[in-house]
């Protein structure tokens, strides 16, 4: 029996098991699945790692470092430069880097799949509350006082225990990999009179003709990132395409495809889409709701809601209370950006925004 179960083994997850487990004794399910992700660290990412005292290794870093973002708005065929320092990093080392801050106290275990919770029937304040998973082809159990979902955006944990939320917007995320010397970049052929620094800048891409939301580049070592929010439908896979020759018209001529990664991401349509969760069962990160409305930007709010949910474990008085009134300035930011939607996405609003020149746009 442990005091807390972890549900996912990402940022969120790996860094309030370093935070708690001092105290109390954890357990972390970590599926060992690859995330589809662009892999930038945004400011309040960074800013958030400061907070938390943790440098990054160099073996986390890719180059370059952007430090500008370029924004393409395909409908009003405008482009603008704004400033903006990511840092660029390869997620998978990434996430393997917090998951080796760990202490050997902490009972890991990877190849493991949440299937589903039962708390057991008790007049007991705070009853057990069972996990049932699969670790390594073998159904198995283990009994906690607390679960956390820290499994992203398409929670299992969420959708078993809260059901599905409607106010989180399912998309198909593609990224297809090219490798550098495979691309040529034609200016000539470009409807865009400015030039566009694929192999230096991180590209956002606007075109409501294919998407709701955002396509993107992003140079790494060598390769070049193409990549997509599609809204779920039978003619997502087309959409993706599309997009992929739209960028072919602007001048980067791409070669074949080293590799392509798809999967599901989410993106909250309102506030309402937030839930912390209830009684011993809570969420952190993604599967709390916790993402950019406008960029699906979750690391940050991953690792700030997990530092604010050990706070709250580490005061050891009403946990849930103690755990909502940690995320109020988490949840305040969020609730700016919903300011700035309307404007990204759209078209006539975005258009004259660009053409005023006001850096709005920047995510």
């Amino acid at each position: 029996m442990y005091d807390i179960g972890i549900i996912g083994a990402g940022p969120a997850g790996t860094t309030l098991a370093r935070l708690v487990v001092g105290k109390y004794s954890v357990l972390l399910l970590n599926n060992s699945r690859p995330k589809c992700c662009g892999g930038i660290l945004a400011p309040e990412a960074q800013k958030i790692l400061a907070q938390l005292d943790l440098a990054l290794p160099k073996s986390v870093l890719v180059d370059p470092q952007p430090f500008a973002v370029t924004i393409i708005d395909a409908n009003s065929k405008l482009i603008k430069h704004y400033p903006r320092q990511y840092v660029n990093i390869n997620r998978n080392k990434f996430d393997q880097w917090l998951l080796s801050l760990l202490p050997a106290s902490v009972d890991i275990r990877s190849n493991a799949i949440y299937k589903k919770i039962e708390s057991e029937k008790s007049t007991s304040r705070n009853p057990l509350i069972t996990i049932h998973f699969i670790e390594n082809g073998i159904h198995k159990t283990e009994q906690v006082k607390w679960l956390v979902g820290a499994d992203g955006g398409a929670s299992l944990v969420r959708n078993q225990f809260f059901k599905s939320n409607p106010k989180l917007k399912k998309y198909i995320a593609f990224q297809d990999w090219y490798d550098n010397n495979d691309i040529k970049i034609e200016s000539e052929s470009s409807e865009l009179s400015t030039d566009i620094n694929f192999f230096n800048n991180y590209v956002g891409i606007f075109n409501n003709d294919l998407t709701d939301f955002y396509c993107w580049t992003i140079p790494k070592d060598g390769q070049l990132l193409i990549g997509g929010a599609i809204p779920i439908s039978n003619g997502a896979r087309n959409k993706f395409d599309k997009f992929k020759t739209y960028i072919n018209s602007i001048g980067l001529k791409t070669g074949q495809i080293k590799k392509s990664e798809i999967c599901q991401i989410v993106r909250p349509i309102s506030t309402s889409a937030i839930n912390l969760g209830r009684d011993q069962i809570l969420l952190i990160g993604e599967a709390a709701g916790l993402i950019s409305p406008t960029s699906a930007e979750g690391i940050s709010t991953a690792l700030a809601s997990a530092n604010a949910l050990a706070d709250a474990f580490n005061s050891n008085r009403n946990i849930l209370n103690d755990y909502k009134k940690n995320t109020k300035n988490i949840i305040r930011n969020i609730k700016l950006k919903y300011i700035k939607k309307p404007v990204m996405f759209n078209s006539f609003l975005r258009k004259l925004v660009m053409q005023a020149g006001f850096t709005a746009l920047k995510k």
